[in-house]
Protein backbone atom coordinates (compact mmCIF):
# COMPACT_ATOMS: atom_id res chain seq x y z
CA UNK A 1 0.00 0.00 0.00
CA UNK A 2 2.58 2.24 0.89
CA UNK A 3 5.63 0.85 -1.11
CA UNK A 4 5.44 3.75 -4.18
CA UNK A 5 5.08 6.73 -1.78
CA UNK A 6 8.37 5.62 -0.05
CA UNK A 7 10.13 3.99 -3.44
CA UNK A 8 10.27 0.51 -2.43
CA UNK A 9 10.28 -2.29 -4.58
CA UNK A 10 8.63 -4.36 -1.64
CA UNK A 11 7.53 -4.33 1.57
CA UNK A 12 10.26 -4.66 4.21
CA UNK A 13 8.98 -5.93 7.34
CA UNK A 14 6.80 -9.15 6.32
CA UNK A 15 6.64 -11.63 8.75
CA UNK A 16 7.68 -14.36 6.10
CA UNK A 17 11.27 -15.93 7.01
CA UNK A 18 12.58 -14.43 3.82
CA UNK A 19 16.37 -15.40 3.67
CA UNK A 20 16.98 -12.31 1.63
CA UNK A 21 16.35 -10.19 5.20
CA UNK A 22 17.81 -12.22 7.35
CA UNK A 23 19.75 -9.94 9.60
CA UNK A 24 23.24 -11.41 11.41
CA UNK A 25 22.92 -9.63 14.83
CA UNK A 26 25.35 -10.76 17.08
CA UNK A 27 23.30 -13.62 18.49
CA UNK A 28 21.74 -14.79 14.82
CA UNK A 29 25.66 -14.77 13.65
CA UNK A 30 26.26 -16.68 16.66
CA UNK A 31 23.54 -19.02 16.47
CA UNK A 32 24.81 -19.55 12.34
CA UNK A 33 27.95 -20.31 13.18
CA UNK A 34 26.63 -23.05 16.00
CA UNK A 35 25.05 -24.77 13.35
CA UNK A 36 27.39 -24.54 10.55
CA UNK A 37 29.92 -25.98 13.19
CA UNK A 38 27.77 -28.81 14.12
CA UNK A 39 27.14 -29.85 10.45
CA UNK A 40 30.80 -29.46 8.90
CA UNK A 41 31.78 -31.92 12.14
CA UNK A 42 28.56 -34.40 12.04
CA UNK A 43 27.13 -33.74 15.18
CA UNK A 44 24.46 -36.23 16.23
CA UNK A 45 21.21 -33.53 17.08
CA UNK A 46 21.62 -30.03 17.61
CA UNK A 47 19.23 -27.18 19.44
CA UNK A 48 18.36 -23.92 18.75
CA UNK A 49 15.59 -22.65 21.02
CA UNK A 50 14.35 -18.96 21.07
CA UNK A 51 11.39 -16.48 22.27
CA UNK A 52 8.95 -16.50 19.95
CA UNK A 53 9.62 -14.28 16.78
CA UNK A 54 12.99 -14.33 17.58
CA UNK A 55 14.12 -15.13 14.31
CA UNK A 56 14.21 -18.82 14.39
CA UNK A 57 12.55 -19.71 11.55
CA UNK A 58 14.41 -17.39 9.17
CA UNK A 59 17.68 -18.89 10.95
CA UNK A 60 16.63 -22.29 9.41
CA UNK A 61 15.63 -20.77 5.46
CA UNK A 62 19.22 -18.47 5.93
CA UNK A 63 20.59 -21.91 6.67
CA UNK A 64 18.89 -23.83 3.93
CA UNK A 65 20.56 -21.42 1.36
CA UNK A 66 23.75 -21.65 2.67
CA UNK A 67 24.07 -25.36 2.40
CA UNK A 68 25.19 -26.84 -0.86
CA UNK A 69 22.72 -29.56 -2.25
CA UNK A 70 24.83 -30.70 -4.70
CA UNK A 71 26.11 -32.65 -1.51
CA UNK A 72 23.67 -32.61 0.85
CA UNK A 73 19.69 -33.62 1.18
CA UNK A 74 17.74 -31.97 3.77
CA UNK A 75 14.08 -32.72 4.95
CA UNK A 76 11.97 -30.12 6.62
CA UNK A 77 9.49 -30.33 8.84
CA UNK A 78 7.03 -27.18 9.61
CA UNK A 79 4.25 -28.33 11.37
CA UNK A 80 5.37 -31.65 13.36
CA UNK A 81 2.59 -31.71 15.60
CA UNK A 82 1.45 -35.36 14.33
CA UNK A 83 0.75 -38.82 14.99
CA UNK A 84 3.91 -40.71 15.43
CA UNK A 85 3.24 -42.42 11.78
CA UNK A 86 2.06 -39.49 10.11
CA UNK A 87 5.34 -37.90 11.12
CA UNK A 88 7.48 -40.53 10.32
CA UNK A 89 5.51 -40.48 6.63
CA UNK A 90 5.82 -36.84 6.54
CA UNK A 91 10.00 -37.14 6.99
CA UNK A 92 10.59 -39.33 4.40
CA UNK A 93 8.30 -37.67 1.33
CA UNK A 94 10.35 -34.48 2.36
CA UNK A 95 13.46 -36.74 1.66
CA UNK A 96 11.51 -37.82 -1.78
CA UNK A 97 11.28 -41.65 -0.40
CA UNK A 98 8.41 -44.05 -1.36
CA UNK A 99 8.34 -46.61 0.43
CA UNK A 100 5.67 -49.29 1.90
CA UNK A 101 2.83 -47.91 4.67
CA UNK A 102 3.80 -49.28 7.75
CA UNK A 103 6.08 -48.48 10.25
CA UNK A 104 8.53 -51.30 9.55
CA UNK A 105 8.61 -50.79 6.16
CA UNK A 106 9.09 -46.92 6.53
CA UNK A 107 12.17 -47.53 8.22
CA UNK A 108 13.55 -49.99 6.17
CA UNK A 109 12.92 -47.26 3.37
CA UNK A 110 14.89 -44.76 5.25
CA UNK A 111 17.65 -46.99 6.32
CA UNK A 112 18.23 -47.67 2.35
CA UNK A 113 18.54 -44.35 1.29
CA UNK A 114 20.67 -42.70 4.08
CA UNK A 115 22.78 -45.72 3.32
CA UNK A 116 22.94 -45.08 -0.09
CA UNK A 117 23.43 -41.30 0.69
CA UNK A 118 26.50 -42.21 2.71
CA UNK A 119 27.98 -44.62 -0.69
CA UNK A 120 27.51 -41.30 -2.58
CA UNK A 121 29.52 -39.24 0.03
CA UNK A 122 26.31 -37.18 0.35
CA UNK A 123 24.75 -35.83 3.67
CA UNK A 124 20.78 -36.00 5.23
CA UNK A 125 19.88 -33.65 7.91
CA UNK A 126 16.56 -33.46 9.33
CA UNK A 127 15.48 -29.98 10.58
CA UNK A 128 12.28 -29.95 12.88
CA UNK A 129 10.85 -26.56 13.28
CA UNK A 130 8.44 -25.40 15.89
CA UNK A 131 9.91 -29.02 17.50
CA UNK A 132 8.49 -27.56 20.99
CA UNK A 133 5.14 -28.77 19.65
CA UNK A 134 6.47 -32.41 19.26
CA UNK A 135 5.09 -35.11 21.77
CA UNK A 136 7.14 -36.49 24.16
CA UNK A 137 6.51 -39.90 22.08
CA UNK A 138 7.32 -37.91 19.24
CA UNK A 139 10.55 -36.58 20.50
CA UNK A 140 11.77 -40.41 21.21
CA UNK A 141 10.62 -41.55 18.18
CA UNK A 142 13.27 -38.86 16.24
CA UNK A 143 15.99 -39.72 18.61
CA UNK A 144 15.66 -43.47 17.47
CA UNK A 145 16.09 -42.39 14.07
CA UNK A 146 19.42 -41.57 14.88
CA UNK A 147 20.27 -45.23 15.76
CA UNK A 148 20.85 -45.15 11.69
CA UNK A 149 25.14 -45.19 11.72
CA UNK A 150 27.92 -47.23 10.34
CA UNK A 151 30.79 -47.72 12.43
CA UNK A 152 31.90 -43.83 12.30
CA UNK A 153 29.76 -41.89 12.05
CA UNK A 154 25.89 -40.92 11.90
CA UNK A 155 23.70 -41.42 8.69
CA UNK A 156 21.53 -38.74 9.69
CA UNK A 157 21.79 -35.11 11.11
CA UNK A 158 18.98 -33.75 13.15
CA UNK A 159 18.41 -30.07 14.11
CA UNK A 160 15.67 -29.00 16.40
CA UNK A 161 14.66 -25.61 16.54
CA UNK A 162 12.00 -24.30 19.09
CA UNK A 163 10.29 -22.02 21.72
CA UNK A 164 12.01 -22.12 25.15
CA UNK A 165 9.24 -25.01 26.17
CA UNK A 166 11.10 -27.47 23.95
CA UNK A 167 14.31 -27.35 26.77
CA UNK A 168 11.66 -27.96 29.37
CA UNK A 169 10.48 -30.89 27.65
CA UNK A 170 13.54 -32.23 26.77
CA UNK A 171 14.25 -32.31 30.99
CA UNK A 172 11.63 -34.99 31.40
CA UNK A 173 12.74 -38.06 33.10
CA UNK A 174 11.41 -39.97 29.64
CA UNK A 175 13.86 -38.42 27.35
CA UNK A 176 16.69 -38.08 29.10
CA UNK A 177 18.36 -40.31 25.96
CA UNK A 178 17.50 -37.76 23.29
CA UNK A 179 18.41 -34.90 25.60
CA UNK A 180 21.75 -36.48 26.28
CA UNK A 181 22.66 -36.81 22.97
CA UNK A 182 22.03 -33.19 21.93
CA UNK A 183 25.84 -31.81 22.01
CA UNK A 184 25.37 -28.48 20.29
CA UNK A 185 22.68 -25.81 21.84
CA UNK A 186 22.16 -22.50 21.63
CA UNK A 187 19.68 -19.77 22.59
CA UNK A 188 18.87 -17.14 20.79
CA UNK A 189 18.30 -13.81 22.94
CA UNK A 190 16.53 -10.42 21.73
CA UNK A 191 18.63 -7.81 19.03
CA UNK A 192 20.37 -5.23 21.33
CA UNK A 193 19.10 -1.56 21.66
CA UNK A 194 21.81 -0.51 19.44
CA UNK A 195 21.29 -3.08 17.35
CA UNK A 196 17.64 -2.40 16.33
CA UNK A 197 18.39 0.54 13.96
CA UNK A 198 20.82 -1.51 11.89
CA UNK A 199 18.34 -4.25 11.42
CA UNK A 200 15.26 -1.78 10.37
CA UNK A 201 18.07 0.13 7.85
CA UNK A 202 18.87 -3.21 6.92
CA UNK A 203 15.52 -4.73 5.94
CA UNK A 204 14.76 -1.00 3.98
CA UNK A 205 17.60 -1.65 1.90
CA UNK A 206 16.83 -5.03 0.93
CA UNK A 207 13.57 -3.72 -0.18
CA UNK A 208 14.79 -1.11 -2.07
CA UNK A 209 15.19 2.17 -0.14
CA UNK A 210 17.78 4.67 -1.23
CA UNK A 211 18.23 6.00 2.51
CA UNK A 212 15.42 8.95 2.40
CA UNK A 213 13.12 7.56 4.78
CA UNK A 214 14.42 8.25 8.47
CA UNK A 215 13.27 6.57 11.82
CA UNK A 216 14.58 9.21 14.10
CA UNK A 217 15.81 8.73 17.31
CA UNK A 218 12.27 8.62 19.20
CA UNK A 219 11.24 6.50 17.05
CA UNK A 220 13.88 3.68 17.32
CA UNK A 221 13.35 4.04 21.05
CA UNK A 222 9.99 3.67 21.00
CA UNK A 223 9.92 0.93 18.66
CA UNK A 224 12.77 -0.61 21.02
CA UNK A 225 10.77 -0.47 23.84
CA UNK A 226 7.18 -1.72 22.45
CA UNK A 227 9.29 -4.89 21.19
CA UNK A 228 12.06 -5.72 23.40
CA UNK A 229 14.54 -7.11 20.84
CA UNK A 230 12.17 -9.52 19.16
CA UNK A 231 12.36 -9.21 15.49
CA UNK A 232 8.83 -9.55 15.03
CA UNK A 233 7.37 -7.43 16.90
CA UNK A 234 9.85 -4.94 15.16
CA UNK A 235 8.62 -5.50 12.08
CA UNK A 236 5.24 -5.31 13.31
CA UNK A 237 6.05 -1.69 14.96
CA UNK A 238 7.45 -0.47 12.06
CA UNK A 239 5.06 -1.68 9.42
CA UNK A 240 2.68 0.36 11.18
CA UNK A 241 4.77 3.46 11.59
CA UNK A 242 5.58 3.09 7.61
CA UNK A 243 1.79 2.96 7.17
CA UNK A 244 1.09 6.42 9.40
CA UNK A 245 3.88 8.19 7.26
CA UNK A 246 2.00 7.07 4.36
CA UNK A 247 -1.26 8.84 5.87
CA UNK A 248 0.47 12.05 6.78
CA UNK A 249 2.69 11.89 3.69
CA UNK A 250 5.88 12.17 5.56
CA UNK A 251 9.22 9.99 4.98
CA UNK A 252 10.51 11.08 8.33
CA UNK A 253 9.27 8.45 10.88
CA UNK A 254 8.75 9.76 14.40
CA UNK A 255 7.33 8.57 17.86
CA UNK A 256 3.99 9.30 17.23
CA UNK A 257 3.52 7.85 14.09
CA UNK A 258 5.13 4.30 15.87
CA UNK A 259 2.63 4.92 18.37
CA UNK A 260 -0.26 5.68 16.28
CA UNK A 261 0.71 2.59 13.92
CA UNK A 262 0.73 0.34 16.97
CA UNK A 263 -2.56 1.17 17.87
CA UNK A 264 -4.60 0.74 14.61
CA UNK A 265 -2.50 -2.41 15.10
CA UNK A 266 -4.12 -3.50 18.79
CA UNK A 267 -6.71 -0.87 18.88
CA UNK A 268 -5.79 0.56 22.17
CA UNK A 269 -3.40 2.17 24.18
CA UNK A 270 0.01 0.54 23.64
CA UNK A 271 2.53 -1.02 26.42
CA UNK A 272 5.79 0.54 26.30
CA UNK A 273 8.25 -1.62 28.35
CA UNK A 274 10.70 0.89 30.64
CA UNK A 275 14.29 1.39 29.41
CA UNK A 276 16.96 -1.07 29.81
CA UNK A 277 18.61 1.48 32.10
CA UNK A 278 15.59 0.50 34.81
CA UNK A 279 16.58 -2.74 34.77
CA UNK A 280 20.25 -3.51 35.20
CA UNK A 281 19.29 -1.97 39.03
CA UNK A 282 15.24 -2.84 39.26
CA UNK A 283 15.01 -5.17 42.18
CA UNK A 284 11.28 -5.05 43.00
CA UNK A 285 8.18 -2.68 42.98
CA UNK A 286 9.44 -1.85 39.70
CA UNK A 287 6.57 0.27 37.82
CA UNK A 288 5.68 2.67 41.60
CA UNK A 289 10.07 2.70 42.14
CA UNK A 290 10.53 4.05 38.50
CA UNK A 291 7.58 6.49 38.70
CA UNK A 292 8.46 8.34 41.97
CA UNK A 293 12.19 8.30 40.59
CA UNK A 294 10.99 10.02 37.64
CA UNK A 295 8.97 12.54 39.70
CA UNK A 296 11.69 12.96 41.52
CA UNK A 297 14.65 13.78 39.27
CA UNK A 298 12.10 16.32 37.64
CA UNK A 299 11.32 18.56 40.61
CA UNK A 300 14.99 18.45 41.25
CA UNK A 301 16.79 19.35 38.00
CA UNK A 302 13.64 21.89 37.47
CA UNK A 303 13.94 24.10 40.38
CA UNK A 304 17.26 24.26 42.11
CA UNK A 305 15.59 26.39 45.12
CA UNK A 306 12.74 23.66 45.85
CA UNK A 307 12.28 22.41 49.05
CA UNK A 308 14.56 19.15 47.88
CA UNK A 309 17.39 21.53 48.37
CA UNK A 310 19.86 23.08 50.35
CA UNK A 311 22.03 26.30 49.38
CA UNK A 312 24.68 26.01 46.89
CA UNK A 313 27.96 24.05 48.65
CA UNK A 314 31.28 25.53 46.99
CA UNK A 315 33.70 22.68 46.24
CA UNK A 316 36.94 22.36 45.37
CA UNK A 317 36.87 22.65 41.53
CA UNK A 318 35.40 26.34 41.75
CA UNK A 319 32.05 24.75 41.15
CA UNK A 320 28.71 24.72 42.68
CA UNK A 321 27.19 21.47 43.57
CA UNK A 322 23.48 21.15 44.46
CA UNK A 323 23.02 18.58 47.38
CA UNK A 324 20.06 17.06 48.77
CA UNK A 325 19.43 18.61 52.06
CA UNK A 326 20.20 16.98 55.76
CA UNK A 327 16.49 16.22 56.85
CA UNK A 328 15.88 14.17 53.59
CA UNK A 329 19.21 11.80 54.09
CA UNK A 330 20.14 9.26 57.15
CA UNK A 331 22.70 11.13 58.86
CA UNK A 332 25.91 10.57 57.74
CA UNK A 333 29.43 9.93 60.04
CA UNK A 334 32.58 11.71 59.24
CA UNK A 335 34.71 11.25 56.76
CA UNK A 336 34.59 10.79 52.80
CA UNK A 337 31.46 10.27 50.92
CA UNK A 338 31.39 9.17 47.02
CA UNK A 339 29.57 9.97 44.20
CA UNK A 340 29.47 8.83 40.60
CA UNK A 341 30.42 11.46 37.82
CA UNK A 342 28.12 10.67 35.22
CA UNK A 343 29.57 13.57 32.23
CA UNK A 344 30.10 16.94 31.76
CA UNK A 345 28.43 19.21 29.73
CA UNK A 346 28.46 22.53 27.71
CA UNK A 347 24.76 23.33 28.66
CA UNK A 348 22.12 23.74 31.17
CA UNK A 349 19.86 21.45 28.55
CA UNK A 350 22.36 18.63 27.57
CA UNK A 351 22.79 18.09 31.72
CA UNK A 352 19.11 18.01 31.84
CA UNK A 353 18.64 15.59 28.99
CA UNK A 354 21.14 12.92 30.40
CA UNK A 355 19.55 13.04 33.70
CA UNK A 356 16.59 11.98 32.34
CA UNK A 357 18.32 8.62 30.59
CA UNK A 358 19.54 8.20 34.43
CA UNK A 359 17.01 8.49 36.25
CA UNK A 360 15.52 5.36 36.76
CA UNK A 361 18.18 4.10 38.15
CA UNK A 362 16.81 4.76 41.79
CA UNK A 363 19.68 7.26 43.06
CA UNK A 364 19.48 10.72 43.72
CA UNK A 365 20.44 12.86 41.11
CA UNK A 366 22.92 15.80 41.37
CA UNK A 367 23.75 18.65 39.32
CA UNK A 368 27.30 20.93 39.35
CA UNK A 369 27.46 23.71 37.51
CA UNK A 370 30.96 25.45 37.60
CA UNK A 371 31.62 29.16 38.09
CA UNK A 372 34.50 29.79 35.82
CA UNK A 373 33.54 31.21 32.47
CA UNK A 374 36.74 29.48 30.98
CA UNK A 375 35.18 25.69 31.61
CA UNK A 376 33.57 24.87 28.47
CA UNK A 377 31.69 21.40 29.68
CA UNK A 378 30.32 23.68 32.94
CA UNK A 379 27.69 21.44 34.07
CA UNK A 380 28.26 17.95 35.06
CA UNK A 381 25.99 15.08 36.17
CA UNK A 382 26.68 13.05 39.52
CA UNK A 383 24.37 10.24 40.55
CA UNK A 384 24.03 9.02 43.95
CA UNK A 385 25.86 9.10 47.98
CA UNK A 386 28.21 6.25 48.44
CA UNK A 387 29.89 5.94 52.07
CA UNK A 388 31.66 2.79 50.25
CA UNK A 389 34.17 3.43 46.93
CA UNK A 390 33.36 0.29 45.88
CA UNK A 391 29.66 0.58 45.84
CA UNK A 392 30.32 3.46 44.04
CA UNK A 393 32.93 1.98 41.21
CA UNK A 394 30.25 -0.69 40.90
CA UNK A 395 27.59 1.82 40.18
CA UNK A 396 30.27 3.74 37.86
CA UNK A 397 31.40 0.91 36.14
CA UNK A 398 27.72 -0.46 35.37
CA UNK A 399 26.39 3.10 34.01
CA UNK A 400 29.88 2.66 32.05
CA UNK A 401 28.15 0.12 30.11
CA UNK A 402 25.50 1.39 29.05
CA UNK A 403 27.54 3.86 26.36
CA UNK A 404 25.57 6.98 26.80
CA UNK A 405 28.00 7.43 30.22
CA UNK A 406 31.24 6.25 28.75
CA UNK A 407 33.26 9.01 31.04
CA UNK A 408 32.02 7.92 34.42
CA UNK A 409 34.30 8.27 37.41
CA UNK A 410 33.81 8.70 41.14
CA UNK A 411 34.23 11.04 42.86
CA UNK A 412 35.41 11.80 46.80
CA UNK A 413 32.51 14.30 48.69
CA UNK A 414 33.78 15.50 52.29
CA UNK A 415 31.32 15.51 55.07
CA UNK A 416 31.05 19.04 54.26
CA UNK A 417 29.66 18.47 50.63
CA UNK A 418 33.21 19.17 49.21
CA UNK A 419 34.13 17.31 45.74
CA UNK A 420 37.20 16.37 44.79
CA UNK A 421 38.30 13.68 41.99
CA UNK A 422 40.44 10.86 43.55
Amino acid sequence: MYEDFFGLKEKPFNLTPDPRFFFLSENHREAFEYLLYGIKEKEGFILITGEVGAGKTLLCRALLDKIDSTSTDTALILNPALPELQLLQTILGDFGIHGGGTKRELLESLDQFLLRQQAQNRHSILIVDEAQNLSPAALEEIRMLSNFETETEKLLQIIFLGQIELKEKLALPQLRQLNQRISVRYHIRALKEDEVPRYIHHRLRVAGSTGDIEFNAGALDAIYRYSEGIPRLINLASDRALLAGYVQQSRQIGPTMVVKGLKSLQGEDVPLAPRRVWRRWAVGTAGFLFLAVALLAVMVLADPKSAWFSERIPSAGGSSTFALSAKSQPNQSAGALYSVQLGAYRTDAEAREAARNADASGYPLFLSRAESIDDANSYRLYIGKFAQRAEAQGVADSFGKLGRFSATQVVVISNQGESSRP
